[in-house]
């Protein structure tokens, strides 16, 4: 990939913004934020500080850095998440937004990273953002080093919460607002909703016994297998039943499936799950019977065949060689979510509070939390269409 050989000449890879032109856009919803004609005498300076670890690849002398690629997952992962971000940096340059971006190796690992020295020795406490690095207790230093400055820190990927500071931006959606956004869809539909929860899975049950009280759980039989008969006496009529099932256990799955393709002339009924389960992608699971039940499903992502994400697709594809990943969508829509809030007359961290962006994958839509700080809250409502495709219902 071009940009591999880009990042190995040095540890700082500078992208320079361009002079600024007049931009005409759309604004699709009402809360999108919408670009604005930027001016050029606002050019904005941000960084972005990513563990390419350099110094471990230099040092060596056992692999070449094709043998590492192949074996490193995580400097694969950091190379694809580096290849999507450059993309927005050059999309946001061609939109004619002058902004200045460096990049940093931010050598880190779970337990240590030179962010200090970083901060210290390139004067970050000037730029306007900083997004990166990976790991959560390094998030948390960056962000309370530049507290201070008020400089907005955006952590890309960690799953983690941990330590709120005013300025320190979660990118990433959390399990937990990911789960109540189901509940609340059901809710909204004016939805009877059923759980049929594994005993196994106590966690759950948990959870929607003390925060999703409406919740009815259909009973379990003495051996911990779906009473079937405790499922159907909760269907209602003239509402559409969305029953919650979570468990890993085939046997279980199989039940609740046929109980409610056997009802469905009757009823209206409708699976759901509250996360990925790798039981269903299995071959003993009939996939078919989730596509009739309408499998529905909360993602913090969703899948984007609009003109717009194949463009994406297409220009990552001539430019790398290679379909975009993951982590490449993910440092594309981060990148660009970032470098557009910065092109505005709003501050960035004000415009966290009044103004959503949808990108290929993700949906970037904040709040102030309690302690400090904003968290993502974009999340998508998924389910299984007729067609096949997966189709985003919210």
């Amino acid at each position: 990939m071009n940009c591999y050989f880009k990042i190995l000449i040095g540890a700082l890879l500078f992208v320079n913004g361009i002079v600024a032109q007049e931009i005409t856009t759309t604004q699709n919803q009402s809360n999108t934020l919408q670009l604005e004609k930027p001016s050029i005498n606002q050019s904005k300076k941000v960084a972005l500080l990513l563990p390419f670890n350099l110094t471990k690849v230099q040092n060596d002398t056992v692999n070449t850095f094709a043998d590492r690629l192949k074996k490193d997952k995580f400097l694969n992962m950091t190379l694809d998440f580096y290849s999507g971000a450059i993309l927005a940096i050059d999309s946001i340059k061609k939109l004619g937004i002058s902004i200045d971006v460096s990049v940093f190796d931010s050598e880190e690992t779970k337990t240590s990273s030179n962010i200090a020295k970083l901060i210290n020795d390139n004067r970050l406490d000037t730029f306007s953002a900083v997004i990166g690095p990976f790991y959560q207790a390094n998030i948390e230093k960056t962000a309370e080093l530049l507290s201070a400055s008020q400089v907005a820190v955006i952590s890309p990927l960690s799953k983690e919460v941990g330590k709120s500071f005013p300025n320190l931006v979660q990118t990433i959606t959390s399990s937990n607002i990911i789960r109540a956004a189901i509940f609340d869809f059901m809710r909204s539909k004016n939805g009877n909703v059923i759980a049929v929860v594994d005993k196994k899975k106590v966690s759950v049950k948990k959870y929607i016994a003390e925060n999703q009280k409406d919740v009815r759980f259909a009973a379990l039989d003495p051996n911990g297998a779906l009473n079937v008969g405790s499922l159907k006496s909760q269907l209602v009529k003239n509402k559409i039943n969305y029953v919650v099932m979570e468990t890993a256990n085939t046997s279980m799955i199989k039940a609740t499936l046929t109980a409610l393709l056997s009802v469905q002339p009757f009823y209206n009924v409708q699976l759901v799950i509250l996360e990925p389960n790798e039981t269903l992608d299995t071959d003993e699971i009939e996939f078919e019977s989730l596509i009739k039940l309408k499998l529905l499903y909360p993602s913090m992502s969703r899948e984007n065949d609009s003109a717009e994400a194949m463009l994406f697709e297409n220009t990552y594809k001539a430019e790398n060689k290679i379909t975009p990943s993951v982590f490449a969508i993910r440092g594309f829509d981060v990148t660009f979510d970032t470098l557009m809030r910065l092109s505005q007359t709003t501050s960035f961290l004000d415009s966290l509070s009044i103004q959503s962006t949808e990108q290929v994958e993700s949906k970037f839509e904040y709040v102030k939390t309690e302690n400090g700080g904003y968290a993502n809250k974009g999340t998508y409502i998924l389910y299984y269409d007729a067609d096949l495709k997966v189709k985003v219902a919210k």
